[in-house]
Protein backbone atom coordinates (compact mmCIF):
# COMPACT_ATOMS: atom_id res chain seq x y z
CA UNK A 1 0.00 0.00 0.00
CA UNK A 2 1.36 3.41 -0.91
CA UNK A 3 2.27 5.64 2.01
CA UNK A 4 0.24 8.75 2.69
CA UNK A 5 1.66 12.05 1.46
CA UNK A 6 3.63 14.05 4.03
CA UNK A 7 0.95 16.74 4.21
CA UNK A 8 -1.48 14.25 5.75
CA UNK A 9 0.86 13.22 8.56
CA UNK A 10 0.25 15.13 11.75
CA UNK A 11 3.54 15.95 13.54
CA UNK A 12 4.09 14.37 16.93
CA UNK A 13 3.31 16.79 19.76
CA UNK A 14 6.17 18.22 21.80
CA UNK A 15 4.33 17.52 25.04
CA UNK A 16 2.35 14.44 26.01
CA UNK A 17 0.32 13.98 29.18
CA UNK A 18 0.84 10.50 30.65
CA UNK A 19 -1.20 10.72 33.84
CA UNK A 20 -3.22 13.24 35.84
CA UNK A 21 -3.61 13.36 39.61
CA UNK A 22 -7.24 13.50 40.71
CA UNK A 23 -8.49 16.49 42.76
CA UNK A 24 -5.53 18.62 41.63
CA UNK A 25 -4.24 19.82 38.28
CA UNK A 26 -0.92 18.00 38.81
CA UNK A 27 0.02 15.91 35.80
CA UNK A 28 2.79 13.60 34.63
CA UNK A 29 4.15 14.18 31.14
CA UNK A 30 7.00 14.01 28.64
CA UNK A 31 8.47 16.95 26.75
CA UNK A 32 10.52 16.48 23.57
CA UNK A 33 11.80 19.81 22.18
CA UNK A 34 13.21 18.60 18.86
CA UNK A 35 10.76 18.36 15.95
CA UNK A 36 13.38 16.56 13.86
CA UNK A 37 14.21 13.66 16.19
CA UNK A 38 10.90 13.59 18.09
CA UNK A 39 9.67 10.02 18.38
CA UNK A 40 13.10 8.55 17.57
CA UNK A 41 15.29 6.61 19.98
CA UNK A 42 17.92 9.39 20.15
CA UNK A 43 15.44 12.16 20.94
CA UNK A 44 15.93 14.17 24.13
CA UNK A 45 12.91 13.62 26.35
CA UNK A 46 12.35 15.42 29.67
CA UNK A 47 9.91 13.98 32.21
CA UNK A 48 7.62 16.54 33.84
CA UNK A 49 7.01 18.10 36.32
CA UNK A 50 10.58 19.37 36.35
CA UNK A 51 12.65 22.53 36.72
CA UNK A 52 14.54 24.79 34.35
CA UNK A 53 17.73 26.46 35.60
CA UNK A 54 18.44 30.07 34.54
CA UNK A 55 22.03 30.71 33.50
CA UNK A 56 24.34 33.70 33.92
CA UNK A 57 25.76 34.55 30.51
CA UNK A 58 25.01 31.02 29.42
CA UNK A 59 26.76 29.35 32.35
CA UNK A 60 25.20 27.49 35.26
CA UNK A 61 26.05 29.79 38.20
CA UNK A 62 29.14 28.65 40.16
CA UNK A 63 29.79 25.65 37.92
CA UNK A 64 32.18 25.49 34.97
CA UNK A 65 31.06 23.56 31.86
CA UNK A 66 33.41 20.64 32.55
CA UNK A 67 32.16 20.23 36.13
CA UNK A 68 28.58 20.59 34.95
CA UNK A 69 29.16 17.74 32.53
CA UNK A 70 30.72 15.51 35.19
CA UNK A 71 28.67 16.19 38.30
CA UNK A 72 25.39 17.95 37.46
CA UNK A 73 22.21 16.68 35.80
CA UNK A 74 20.16 19.69 34.73
CA UNK A 75 16.87 18.94 32.91
CA UNK A 76 17.00 22.19 30.91
CA UNK A 77 18.63 25.62 31.01
CA UNK A 78 17.26 29.11 30.38
CA UNK A 79 19.46 31.43 28.29
CA UNK A 80 18.68 35.06 27.45
CA UNK A 81 20.13 37.04 24.57
CA UNK A 82 20.42 40.29 26.52
CA UNK A 83 23.36 38.69 28.37
CA UNK A 84 25.34 38.60 25.12
CA UNK A 85 24.35 41.44 22.78
CA UNK A 86 26.01 44.86 22.65
CA UNK A 87 25.03 48.24 21.23
CA UNK A 88 24.40 46.69 17.83
CA UNK A 89 22.99 43.20 18.33
CA UNK A 90 23.94 41.86 14.89
CA UNK A 91 27.56 43.01 15.33
CA UNK A 92 27.97 41.49 18.79
CA UNK A 93 30.61 38.76 19.22
CA UNK A 94 27.91 36.10 19.57
CA UNK A 95 26.39 37.16 16.24
CA UNK A 96 29.80 37.18 14.54
CA UNK A 97 30.81 33.79 15.91
CA UNK A 98 28.79 31.74 13.38
CA UNK A 99 28.18 29.17 16.11
CA UNK A 100 25.06 27.82 17.75
CA UNK A 101 24.24 29.00 21.24
CA UNK A 102 25.07 25.51 22.54
CA UNK A 103 28.59 25.67 21.13
CA UNK A 104 29.05 29.28 22.17
CA UNK A 105 28.33 28.60 25.85
CA UNK A 106 29.97 25.12 25.79
CA UNK A 107 26.88 23.31 27.01
CA UNK A 108 28.06 19.71 26.79
CA UNK A 109 25.99 16.53 27.22
CA UNK A 110 26.42 14.86 30.62
CA UNK A 111 28.98 12.07 30.82
CA UNK A 112 26.30 9.84 32.30
CA UNK A 113 24.34 10.15 29.03
CA UNK A 114 26.63 11.37 26.20
CA UNK A 115 23.88 11.21 23.56
CA UNK A 116 21.53 13.51 25.50
CA UNK A 117 21.58 17.18 24.53
CA UNK A 118 20.35 19.45 27.32
CA UNK A 119 17.45 21.55 25.98
CA UNK A 120 18.00 25.30 25.88
CA UNK A 121 15.07 27.66 26.41
CA UNK A 122 16.18 30.74 24.46
CA UNK A 123 14.59 34.10 25.31
CA UNK A 124 15.19 37.78 24.68
CA UNK A 125 15.12 38.71 28.38
CA UNK A 126 16.08 37.10 31.67
CA UNK A 127 13.64 35.03 33.68
CA UNK A 128 13.66 37.86 36.25
CA UNK A 129 14.29 40.95 34.09
CA UNK A 130 15.98 44.08 35.36
CA UNK A 131 13.73 47.18 35.05
CA UNK A 132 14.20 49.17 31.86
CA UNK A 133 14.10 52.90 31.27
CA UNK A 134 12.30 52.71 27.94
CA UNK A 135 9.00 51.08 26.93
CA UNK A 136 8.66 48.46 24.23
CA UNK A 137 7.26 49.27 20.81
CA UNK A 138 5.65 47.10 18.16
CA UNK A 139 9.04 46.62 16.50
CA UNK A 140 11.45 46.69 19.47
CA UNK A 141 11.83 45.17 22.92
CA UNK A 142 13.66 47.02 25.69
CA UNK A 143 16.58 45.08 27.18
CA UNK A 144 19.51 45.63 29.58
CA UNK A 145 22.96 44.92 28.12
CA UNK A 146 26.58 45.51 29.15
CA UNK A 147 26.28 48.91 27.48
CA UNK A 148 23.13 49.84 29.38
CA UNK A 149 19.53 50.06 28.23
CA UNK A 150 18.99 49.21 24.59
CA UNK A 151 16.11 48.71 22.18
CA UNK A 152 16.47 45.34 20.46
CA UNK A 153 14.61 45.25 17.13
CA UNK A 154 12.32 42.24 16.96
CA UNK A 155 13.68 41.51 13.48
CA UNK A 156 17.23 41.37 14.91
CA UNK A 157 16.02 39.06 17.66
CA UNK A 158 14.57 36.67 15.07
CA UNK A 159 17.78 36.85 13.03
CA UNK A 160 19.91 36.00 16.07
CA UNK A 161 17.64 33.14 17.12
CA UNK A 162 17.72 31.70 13.59
CA UNK A 163 21.52 31.69 13.71
CA UNK A 164 21.95 30.42 17.27
CA UNK A 165 19.28 27.73 17.59
CA UNK A 166 19.76 24.01 17.08
CA UNK A 167 17.37 21.04 17.19
CA UNK A 168 17.10 21.03 20.98
CA UNK A 169 16.48 24.78 21.34
CA UNK A 170 13.08 25.86 22.64
CA UNK A 171 12.11 29.32 21.40
CA UNK A 172 10.47 31.52 24.04
CA UNK A 173 8.48 34.22 22.27
CA UNK A 174 9.08 37.84 23.42
CA UNK A 175 6.57 39.21 25.90
CA UNK A 176 5.44 42.81 26.29
CA UNK A 177 5.59 43.71 29.97
CA UNK A 178 4.78 47.14 31.44
CA UNK A 179 7.41 49.86 31.51
CA UNK A 180 9.57 49.43 34.59
CA UNK A 181 11.50 52.48 35.74
CA UNK A 182 14.31 53.07 38.16
CA UNK A 183 12.53 54.95 40.95
CA UNK A 184 13.61 58.36 42.17
CA UNK A 185 11.28 58.59 45.17
CA UNK A 186 8.98 56.53 47.37
CA UNK A 187 6.02 56.89 45.04
CA UNK A 188 8.04 55.63 42.09
CA UNK A 189 9.20 52.65 44.15
CA UNK A 190 5.57 51.65 44.71
CA UNK A 191 4.69 52.08 41.03
CA UNK A 192 7.78 50.23 39.80
CA UNK A 193 7.32 47.32 42.19
CA UNK A 194 3.60 46.99 41.39
CA UNK A 195 3.26 47.94 37.70
CA UNK A 196 0.12 45.89 37.10
CA UNK A 197 -1.77 48.19 39.47
CA UNK A 198 -1.11 51.12 37.17
CA UNK A 199 -2.08 49.69 33.77
CA UNK A 200 -5.00 51.40 32.11
CA UNK A 201 -7.39 49.83 29.64
CA UNK A 202 -5.53 51.22 26.63
CA UNK A 203 -2.22 49.79 27.84
CA UNK A 204 -3.84 46.40 28.45
CA UNK A 205 -5.26 46.31 24.93
CA UNK A 206 -1.90 47.34 23.50
CA UNK A 207 -0.18 44.53 25.42
CA UNK A 208 -2.63 41.98 24.03
CA UNK A 209 -2.20 43.24 20.47
CA UNK A 210 1.59 43.39 20.71
CA UNK A 211 1.93 39.91 22.20
CA UNK A 212 -0.32 38.54 19.48
CA UNK A 213 1.91 40.17 16.83
CA UNK A 214 5.13 38.85 18.40
CA UNK A 215 3.82 35.35 19.14
CA UNK A 216 2.38 34.81 15.65
CA UNK A 217 5.65 36.06 14.11
CA UNK A 218 7.63 33.68 16.32
CA UNK A 219 5.42 30.77 15.24
CA UNK A 220 5.81 31.66 11.56
CA UNK A 221 9.59 31.91 11.87
CA UNK A 222 10.40 28.88 14.03
CA UNK A 223 7.47 26.52 14.64
CA UNK A 224 8.37 24.22 11.73
CA UNK A 225 11.75 23.34 13.27
CA UNK A 226 11.60 24.06 17.01
CA UNK A 227 9.27 23.93 19.95
CA UNK A 228 7.75 27.38 20.59
CA UNK A 229 6.56 28.77 23.93
CA UNK A 230 4.22 31.78 23.85
CA UNK A 231 3.29 34.03 26.81
CA UNK A 232 0.08 34.14 28.81
CA UNK A 233 -0.43 37.63 30.24
CA UNK A 234 -1.11 38.04 33.96
CA UNK A 235 -3.54 40.47 35.49
CA UNK A 236 -5.71 40.58 32.36
CA UNK A 237 -9.02 38.73 32.05
CA UNK A 238 -9.65 35.98 29.53
CA UNK A 239 -12.13 38.26 27.77
CA UNK A 240 -9.48 40.93 27.25
CA UNK A 241 -6.99 38.32 26.02
CA UNK A 242 -9.57 36.64 23.77
CA UNK A 243 -8.21 38.02 20.44
CA UNK A 244 -4.70 36.89 21.34
CA UNK A 245 -5.75 33.48 22.72
CA UNK A 246 -8.00 32.79 19.74
CA UNK A 247 -5.25 33.76 17.32
CA UNK A 248 -2.62 31.37 18.69
CA UNK A 249 -5.24 28.70 19.28
CA UNK A 250 -6.31 28.88 15.64
CA UNK A 251 -2.71 28.35 14.57
CA UNK A 252 -2.58 25.29 16.79
CA UNK A 253 -5.93 23.89 15.68
CA UNK A 254 -5.12 24.39 12.01
CA UNK A 255 -2.28 21.92 12.48
CA UNK A 256 -4.64 19.22 13.64
CA UNK A 257 -7.12 19.85 10.86
CA UNK A 258 -4.74 20.17 7.92
CA UNK A 259 -1.90 18.06 9.25
CA UNK A 260 0.68 20.14 7.43
CA UNK A 261 4.21 20.11 8.79
CA UNK A 262 4.56 23.79 7.83
CA UNK A 263 1.66 24.85 10.07
CA UNK A 264 2.61 23.55 13.50
CA UNK A 265 1.08 25.33 16.45
CA UNK A 266 2.33 26.33 19.87
CA UNK A 267 4.01 23.78 22.11
CA UNK A 268 3.66 25.57 25.43
CA UNK A 269 2.57 28.58 27.46
CA UNK A 270 4.94 30.87 29.32
CA UNK A 271 2.71 31.53 32.32
CA UNK A 272 3.61 34.85 33.97
CA UNK A 273 2.01 34.21 37.34
CA UNK A 274 1.42 36.82 40.00
CA UNK A 275 4.21 35.26 42.06
CA UNK A 276 6.64 37.01 39.72
CA UNK A 277 8.60 39.97 41.20
CA UNK A 278 6.64 42.13 38.73
CA UNK A 279 3.33 41.40 40.40
CA UNK A 280 1.72 42.96 43.50
CA UNK A 281 0.37 41.08 46.50
CA UNK A 282 -3.19 42.03 45.55
CA UNK A 283 -4.82 42.44 42.17
CA UNK A 284 -6.78 45.40 40.95
CA UNK A 285 -8.88 45.18 37.76
CA UNK A 286 -7.72 47.06 34.70
CA UNK A 287 -9.34 50.44 34.43
CA UNK A 288 -11.66 51.18 31.50
CA UNK A 289 -11.43 47.58 30.33
CA UNK A 290 -13.76 46.51 27.50
CA UNK A 291 -16.65 44.22 28.24
CA UNK A 292 -15.63 40.57 28.36
CA UNK A 293 -17.04 37.83 26.20
CA UNK A 294 -20.02 36.42 28.17
CA UNK A 295 -18.76 32.90 27.48
CA UNK A 296 -15.41 33.81 29.07
CA UNK A 297 -16.57 36.33 31.66
CA UNK A 298 -14.10 35.23 34.33
CA UNK A 299 -10.78 36.66 35.37
CA UNK A 300 -7.88 34.45 34.42
CA UNK A 301 -5.67 35.90 37.12
CA UNK A 302 -7.98 37.56 39.62
CA UNK A 303 -5.72 36.18 42.35
CA UNK A 304 -1.95 35.72 42.38
CA UNK A 305 -2.09 32.48 40.40
CA UNK A 306 -3.46 31.17 37.10
CA UNK A 307 -6.54 28.95 36.96
CA UNK A 308 -5.94 26.76 33.92
CA UNK A 309 -9.49 25.47 34.19
CA UNK A 310 -10.69 28.84 32.84
CA UNK A 311 -8.60 28.65 29.68
CA UNK A 312 -10.13 27.41 26.40
CA UNK A 313 -9.93 23.64 26.16
CA UNK A 314 -7.49 23.86 23.26
CA UNK A 315 -4.72 24.73 25.71
CA UNK A 316 -5.13 21.63 27.88
CA UNK A 317 -2.42 19.60 26.16
CA UNK A 318 0.42 22.14 25.90
CA UNK A 319 3.43 22.55 28.17
CA UNK A 320 3.03 25.06 31.00
CA UNK A 321 6.21 26.95 31.86
CA UNK A 322 6.25 29.00 35.07
CA UNK A 323 9.14 31.50 35.16
CA UNK A 324 7.89 33.21 38.32
CA UNK A 325 10.39 33.25 41.17
CA UNK A 326 9.92 30.54 43.78
CA UNK A 327 10.93 30.85 47.45
CA UNK A 328 11.56 27.15 47.92
CA UNK A 329 10.16 23.64 47.54
CA UNK A 330 6.81 24.59 49.09
CA UNK A 331 6.21 26.99 46.20
CA UNK A 332 7.24 24.28 43.72
CA UNK A 333 4.69 21.84 45.19
CA UNK A 334 2.02 24.54 44.99
CA UNK A 335 2.91 25.23 41.34
CA UNK A 336 2.66 21.53 40.48
CA UNK A 337 -0.72 21.39 42.22
CA UNK A 338 -1.90 24.25 39.97
CA UNK A 339 -0.88 22.34 36.85
CA UNK A 340 2.58 23.67 35.95
CA UNK A 341 4.97 21.35 34.11
CA UNK A 342 8.19 23.37 34.36
CA UNK A 343 9.10 25.72 37.19
CA UNK A 344 11.95 28.21 37.35
CA UNK A 345 14.99 27.11 39.37
CA UNK A 346 16.22 30.59 40.34
CA UNK A 347 15.69 29.72 43.99
CA UNK A 348 18.35 26.99 43.81
CA UNK A 349 21.08 29.48 42.95
CA UNK A 350 19.76 32.02 45.47
CA UNK A 351 20.01 29.36 48.19
CA UNK A 352 23.53 28.42 47.11
CA UNK A 353 24.58 32.09 47.13
CA UNK A 354 23.41 32.29 50.74
CA UNK A 355 25.68 29.42 51.78
CA UNK A 356 22.78 27.06 52.48
CA UNK A 357 22.76 23.32 51.77
CA UNK A 358 19.40 21.65 51.16
CA UNK A 359 18.55 18.81 53.54
CA UNK A 360 14.87 18.29 52.67
CA UNK A 361 13.43 15.20 51.05
CA UNK A 362 9.98 14.16 50.00
CA UNK A 363 8.31 11.05 51.40
CA UNK A 364 9.32 9.13 54.52
CA UNK A 365 8.18 10.26 57.95
CA UNK A 366 5.87 13.27 57.85
CA UNK A 367 7.14 14.63 61.18
CA UNK A 368 10.39 14.74 63.11
CA UNK A 369 10.94 12.91 66.40
CA UNK A 370 9.94 15.88 68.57
CA UNK A 371 6.96 16.72 66.37
CA UNK A 372 8.35 20.13 65.35
CA UNK A 373 8.82 21.39 61.84
CA UNK A 374 12.38 21.62 60.57
CA UNK A 375 14.19 23.87 58.11
CA UNK A 376 14.67 22.74 54.53
CA UNK A 377 18.41 23.41 54.75
CA UNK A 378 21.39 24.25 56.94
CA UNK A 379 23.49 27.41 56.89
CA UNK A 380 27.14 26.43 56.69
CA UNK A 381 28.20 29.93 57.68
CA UNK A 382 27.84 28.74 61.28
CA UNK A 383 31.47 27.65 61.42
CA UNK A 384 31.46 26.96 65.17
CA UNK A 385 28.59 24.52 64.70
CA UNK A 386 30.07 22.60 61.78
CA UNK A 387 33.84 23.02 62.26
CA UNK A 388 34.21 19.40 63.42
CA UNK A 389 31.21 17.91 61.63
CA UNK A 390 32.50 15.21 59.28
CA UNK A 391 29.07 14.13 58.07
CA UNK A 392 27.73 14.67 54.54
CA UNK A 393 25.75 17.81 53.77
CA UNK A 394 22.59 15.71 53.74
CA UNK A 395 22.15 12.20 55.07
CA UNK A 396 21.90 9.59 52.33
CA UNK A 397 22.76 12.02 49.52
CA UNK A 398 24.74 10.51 46.61
CA UNK A 399 25.92 13.73 44.96
CA UNK A 400 29.60 14.40 44.24
CA UNK A 401 29.88 16.83 47.15
CA UNK A 402 28.43 14.49 49.77
CA UNK A 403 30.45 11.48 48.59
CA UNK A 404 33.78 13.34 48.63
CA UNK A 405 33.49 16.15 51.21
CA UNK A 406 31.87 16.95 54.54
CA UNK A 407 30.17 19.84 56.29
CA UNK A 408 33.32 20.97 58.10
CA UNK A 409 35.22 21.38 54.82
CA UNK A 410 32.49 23.35 53.07
CA UNK A 411 32.00 25.55 56.17
CA UNK A 412 35.75 26.25 56.16
CA UNK A 413 35.65 27.18 52.46
CA UNK A 414 32.77 29.59 53.08
CA UNK A 415 34.58 31.23 55.99
CA UNK A 416 37.61 31.71 53.72
CA UNK A 417 35.34 33.00 50.89
CA UNK A 418 36.70 30.36 48.53
CA UNK A 419 34.76 30.02 45.28
CA UNK A 420 34.90 26.24 45.59
CA UNK A 421 32.42 26.48 48.47
CA UNK A 422 29.62 27.70 46.20
CA UNK A 423 30.58 25.18 43.51
CA UNK A 424 30.19 22.28 45.93
CA UNK A 425 26.97 23.70 47.34
CA UNK A 426 25.46 24.23 43.88
CA UNK A 427 26.27 20.64 42.86
CA UNK A 428 24.59 19.34 46.02
CA UNK A 429 21.54 21.60 45.82
CA UNK A 430 20.84 20.78 42.17
CA UNK A 431 21.12 17.07 42.97
CA UNK A 432 18.69 17.47 45.88
CA UNK A 433 16.12 19.24 43.72
CA UNK A 434 16.48 16.57 41.03
CA UNK A 435 15.61 13.92 43.64
CA UNK A 436 12.74 16.10 44.85
CA UNK A 437 11.21 16.45 41.38
CA UNK A 438 11.67 12.73 40.69
CA UNK A 439 9.78 11.92 43.90
CA UNK A 440 6.96 14.28 42.86
CA UNK A 441 6.64 12.55 39.48
CA UNK A 442 6.60 9.14 41.15
CA UNK A 443 3.87 10.32 43.56
CA UNK A 444 1.70 11.59 40.70
CA UNK A 445 2.17 8.32 38.84
CA UNK A 446 0.89 6.34 41.84
CA UNK A 447 -1.86 8.86 42.76
CA UNK A 448 -0.15 9.79 46.03
CA UNK A 449 0.78 13.39 45.30
CA UNK A 450 -1.85 14.93 47.57
CA UNK A 451 -0.64 12.83 50.52
CA UNK A 452 3.07 13.48 50.05
CA UNK A 453 2.46 17.22 49.54
CA UNK A 454 0.53 17.38 52.83
CA UNK A 455 3.26 15.40 54.61
CA UNK A 456 5.95 17.73 53.26
CA UNK A 457 4.11 20.81 54.50
CA UNK A 458 3.67 19.26 57.93
CA UNK A 459 7.37 18.44 58.22
CA UNK A 460 9.21 21.47 56.82
CA UNK A 461 9.18 25.19 57.52
CA UNK A 462 8.54 27.14 54.29
CA UNK A 463 10.75 29.87 52.84
CA UNK A 464 13.87 29.09 54.85
CA UNK A 465 12.49 30.46 58.10
CA UNK A 466 14.91 29.96 60.96
CA UNK A 467 17.93 29.81 58.65
CA UNK A 468 20.05 32.95 58.62
CA UNK A 469 22.22 33.34 55.50
CA UNK A 470 25.72 34.54 56.26
CA UNK A 471 26.42 36.19 52.96
CA UNK A 472 27.45 35.21 49.46
CA UNK A 473 29.80 35.88 46.57
CA UNK A 474 30.06 39.33 45.09
CA UNK A 475 26.99 40.33 43.08
CA UNK A 476 27.69 41.04 39.42
CA UNK A 477 25.73 43.56 37.40
CA UNK A 478 23.89 40.97 35.35
CA UNK A 479 22.72 39.26 38.55
CA UNK A 480 20.85 42.31 39.80
CA UNK A 481 17.21 41.48 40.50
CA UNK A 482 14.23 43.80 40.46
CA UNK A 483 14.46 44.63 44.15
CA UNK A 484 18.16 45.38 43.96
CA UNK A 485 17.67 47.90 41.19
CA UNK A 486 15.23 49.93 43.27
CA UNK A 487 17.58 50.92 46.04
CA UNK A 488 20.53 53.25 46.31
CA UNK A 489 22.30 50.86 48.67
CA UNK A 490 25.43 49.21 47.30
CA UNK A 491 24.93 45.52 46.62
CA UNK A 492 28.58 44.73 47.42
CA UNK A 493 30.41 45.93 50.51
CA UNK A 494 33.60 47.83 49.82
CA UNK A 495 36.74 45.78 50.53
CA UNK A 496 38.40 48.97 51.85
CA UNK A 497 37.56 51.10 54.85
CA UNK A 498 38.85 54.17 56.67
CA UNK A 499 41.67 53.53 59.15
CA UNK A 500 39.75 55.54 61.74
CA UNK A 501 37.00 52.89 61.65
CA UNK A 502 39.37 50.01 62.39
CA UNK A 503 39.32 48.71 65.96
Amino acid sequence: MASAPPSSVVPLPAFRILHSQGHTLARLGLFSPSTVSRGKSNASVIPTPNFILPTSRGTIPHITPDNARKHVAVPAVFVCLEDFVDRNALKSPIAQSNRTIRDYISLLPPLSNPTHQIPIFLSARRSCPVPTSQPNSDNTISIVTNDGFRQLPISDYFTLVSQLKDEETVIVAPVDLPLLISPSNGRDVTRASKPWKHIGGNRARKMVTRNELWSVSTLKNFATQNAVIVPLLPGISVGEQAPYLDSILNVKESTRVSGEHTRRGIDGLNVLELTSPFIPESHEPVENAPDSDPARDVSLTSSRTVDFGKLPSGFDDVLRLDLGYKNGPHDVIAAVERGHDFVCGDWITTTTDAGIAFTFEIGGNSMTENGKKVDIGISLWEVELYAADLSALSKGCECYTCKNHHRAYVAHLLAAKEMLAWTLLQIHNIHTVNRFMSAIRDAIKHDKFIEIAADFRRKYIPQMEGVTPGGGPRVRGYQVKLAGSMTNKKLNESPFQNFSNVD
